[in-house]
């Protein structure tokens, strides 16, 4: 069988062609580079499992340019070669996904790590309407040897904890390579990442999209190769983290920068009135420029958040919340203004008033710790009037009609 060749890039939304002969249930996609020493054992146990489970289905090798001999080896096996011409993970399954014939796809790893012949919990689970099908190696059970010790105790554990924090996902293995869904459900998600944080950006798109995710444990076998694996640890592990970080500015920008406000605006009206002493600790002015300073970044922070969001979902990379198209509503460019007109005429009004303080001493030499607690607020309320209407004008540029 002649290799079928295919650039990777954006799932398309355009159903697979169908077989007249007989409708495939479930298309097992494996990427493969260079997998020659495991591939045929793959293969053979993903053929066995749809015979001896009677699953009308397909094999598809997603090769990444290998010169090992896979695809010969994939061709005699009577596997359906897809050459796949971007490098990386993301992108092999991209291009096997979207040549995939099936109702149902199966993806894994061609190293032998999985087992393809245990496949029935993934497709009983999607027969009974779960969209995607994750399979959990900490349930089913990792072998020793078969994953680093700082993958299996810090990187997989953190990464998971930091997906269902962030996105609410109820999975416990955010990163098993053994997964399967509905082709369709998942075509639909758009899923571009080329590398190894594909895995990261299915479960996070599927999680904000609302889709049914299940569980299934699996197991995990050292696999067989004799060369080292192509994941590297802090490279692709940081690679999910940013993944991870980009697509929840709530996390990442909204609430650090609500912590950081609310702690420098209780610091600049606490240091109001006078010093503050907290046992031999004593707090003034120059705590108050830096209270100052949080209230800034912890509102850039906020204002940030808030066109992130906006961003993401006019770009389609999550849906609108109900509480963001309340926000955006209220927000509004004119009410923006008028919020910001006011706290900056506070800002300068309380800058003439220093200038008239000065002005009364025949602008002499004055208390600075006296002067600095009334400019420092001014100068505060002058810098958030303009930073809210400029806020509110990007998000009217963003919300202008699109051909």
């Amino acid at each position: 069988m002649s290799a079928a060749p295919a650039r990777a890039r954006p799932l398309p939304r355009t159903p697979a062609p169908s077989s007249a002969a007989a409708p495939i249930e479930l298309s097992i996609v494996m990427p493969c580079l260079n997998e020659a020493e495991t591939l045929a054992v793959c293969i053979k146990k993903a053929k066995a499992f749809l015979a001896r489970h009677g699953v009308a289905g397909e094999v598809i090798i997603a090769d990444n340019g290998s010169t090992d001999g896979s695809q010969q080896i994939a061709n005699a096996l009577g596997a359906r070669i897809v050459v796949v011409e971007a490098r990386g993970y993301g992108a092999a399954l991209i291009g096997g996904i979207a040549a995939a014939r099936g109702r149902y796809v199966a993806m894994g790893d061609a190293d032998d790590s999985y087992d393809f012949e245990a496949l029935l919990p993934f497709v009983e689970s999607l027969r009974a309407g779960a969209d995607l099908v994750m399979g959990n190696r900490f349930r089913g059970g990792i072998a020793p040897g078969a994953m680093p010790a700082l993958h299996k105790y810090l990187g997989n554990p953190v990464l998971s904890f930091v997906g269902r924090t962030f996105f609410g996902a109820r999975v416990g293995d955010f990163h098993c390579g053994l997964r399967a869904f509905r082709r369709d459900a998942v075509l639909a998600l758009g899923l571009t990442a080329p590398g190894m944080e594909f895995a990261s950006e299915m479960v996070v798109k599927a999680a904000l999209r609302g889709l049914d995710i299940r569980e299934v444990p699996t197991t995990l076998q050292p696999d067989g190769r004799s060369r080292p694996p192509h994941l590297r640890t802090w490279r692709d592990g940081w690679r999910h983290l940013r993944f991870l970080l980009i697509y929840a500015p709530k996390w990442l920008l909204l609430y650090p920068g609500m912590a950081l406000a609310a702690a420098g605006l209780l610091g600049v009206i606490g240091l109001l009135p006078g010093d503050v002493a907290l046992g031999q600790i004593r707090l003034g002015v120059h705590t108050m420029i830096f209270a100052a300073m949080a209230v800034l970044i912890g509102s850039q922070l906020v204002g940030l958040s808030v066109l992130a969001r906006r961003y993401g979902a006019i770009a389609g990379l999550w849906p609108e919340s109900g509480l963001m198209r309340r926000v955006r509503n209220w927000f509004t460019v004119e009410r923006a203004c008028i919020a910001g007109a006011l706290m900056l005429a506070g800002g300068i009004a309380g800058a003439g008033l220093a200038t008239a303080i000065w002005a009364q001493s025949g602008f002499g030499a004055m208390d600075p710790a006296d002067l600095m607690r009334l400019t420092i607020p001014s100068m505060l309320l002058g810098c958030l009037g303009v930073q809210t209407v400029v806020t509110a004008f990007f998000i009217g540029l963003l919300d202008q009609p699109r051909r």
